[in-house]
């Protein structure tokens, strides 16, 4: 919910001392969450693995919950700050969690379709939370706002509790894997070293990592382009940067059941194809308005072909490889996801800086398209 309404968070009273910097303030106030992110990721896995994927769940709901009311009352950018960055640290321990709660519970044969209806919840949230925390803030001003979201959240919480006492089993650490099999035990710092030693996991992660940083390369390098050579407004930019969210939420179940069907690693490498035809259709974007679309349209589908079947092969090589617990894959997973977001955008604005647009999307273009072969080569 934050994205429409920080402009207006750091220029409206009360004064919070940024505001004769206010592009370089959001830069730093939307890095953050990706940098805790990254660094906090591993203490998520460990979380994961010493409690249960129920109690990280519940315990990072909560903490989100909090971090959501400092917002309603903040008034200094440090403030902000603070609480952007402990909600970073919260998605860590959700992802680890919820991912491993699913991975516990669903075998391999069902588990795409399982993955595809919890990232299709965080396409709808990705979708309506813009909207939402847009008509709350525009109705209710900044604390009604906040304060509504973060009772939003605590309810969420309080509703994993109720299922908590429904099936109490979930709060105890799974010892069996998603097959049914006994869990290997290993410990944490054995468990991360296997990660990385496995090959395909490797092949996995820079997936992540190379399809996330093309995207944010491109959020704001499309912005760019659509006001500067298009002449576009801030309702029409949005407008075409919907199509990416919609297309997320369309794609997501459909990639997910299909990876029940068909290689789960096919699936990832077409996702680094689909992400690299974006890039090169931003390149293309001289042929007019149209390929640009189809661009943003592309960089959807090749998200949620990468997250939802990504993070179901991650768990099926976790399986097959006895690699320990599915928290510890997810953090590395998370890792990557974070380091994407975040070297991806920094390289390639440099790059588009120097050499123009282009430069940092056909960079990224290229890193996606020649990991797509090393991809489809997974389980051989």
């Amino acid at each position: 919910m934050i994205l429409p309404i920080l402009p207006t968070l750091i220029s409206s009273p009360p004064p919070l001392g940024v505001e004769s910097n206010a592009e370089i303030a959001m830069g730093i106030f939307f890095a953050s969450k990706d940098i805790l992110q990254l660094s906090t990721a591993p203490l998520a896995g460990m979380l994961t693995a010493r409690t249960s994927a129920a109690a990280a769940l519940l315990l990072s709901t909560v903490a989100l919950g909090l971090a959501t009311f400092v917002f309603a009352d903040a008034t200094t950018f440090g403030q902000l700050l603070f609480a952007r960055s402990c909600q970073g640290a919260a998605s860590a321990a959700t992802l680890c969690g919820g991912l491993s709660l699913v991975s516990e519970n669903f075998p391999a044969e069902v588990r795409g379709a399982a993955m595809g209806i919890a990232y299709t919840g965080l396409a709808l949230g990705l979708l309506c939370g813009p909207l939402v925390g847009g008509l709350l803030f525009d109705r209710f001003g900044r604390r009604k706002a906040f304060r509504i979201a973060a009772a939003m959240v605590l309810a969420n919480a309080v509703g994993q509790v109720g299922l908590l006492v429904l099936f109490p089993s979930l709060a105890s650490p799974a010892k069996k894997d998603g097959a049914g099999k006994q869990k290997s035990k290993k410990g944490l710092r054995q468990s991360l070293g296997g990660l990385l030693a496995n090959r395909d996991v490797r092949y996995v992660a820079l997936a992540t990592a190379a399809v996330n940083g093309a995207l944010g390369v491109l959020k704001p390098l499309s912005q760019v382009v659509l006001h500067r050579e298009f002449k576009m407004d801030v309702t029409r930019r949005s407008l075409v940067i919907s199509i990416a969210t919609a297309t997320y939420l369309v794609i997501t179940p459909i990639a997910g059941n299909l990876s029940d069907r068909m290689p789960r690693a096919h699936l990832v490498a077409l996702s680094l194809i689909l992400m690299a035809s974006s890039m090169a259709l931003f390149m293309a974007r001289n042929l007019g308005l149209w390929a640009l679309n189809i661009c943003v349209g592309l960089a959807g589908a090749g998200l949620a072909c990468a997250g939802s079947v990504g993070q179901a092969l991650l768990a099926d090589l976790v399986d097959q490889h006895e690699l320990g617990d599915y928290g510890m894959a997810f953090a590395l997973s998370d890792m990557s996801d974070s380091l994407g977001l975040i070297a991806g955008p920094i390289v390639g604005l440099a790059l588009s800086q120097w050499f123009g647009p282009s430069a940092g999307t056909g960079l990224m273009g290229l890193l996606c398209l020649s990991l797509a072969p090393f991809v489809m080569r997974i389980g051989q």
